[in-house]
């Protein structure tokens, strides 16, 4: 019987890195754009 080759790195490990990456972007621009409407507001 053949063995497949081993990947470095299952899919799922960077389907994980990848949702985490989009998190942490999302958060900033929302924190950051939350940040901008209260100085806006504080005007």
């Amino acid at each position: 019987m053949k063995q497949r080759e081993r990947e470095g790195a299952p899919l799922w490990v960077w389907l994980a890195f990848g949702l985490l990456a989009i998190g942490t972007v999302a958060y900033v621009t929302g924190y950051w754009m939350f940040e901008e409407m209260v100085a806006h507001v504080k005007k």
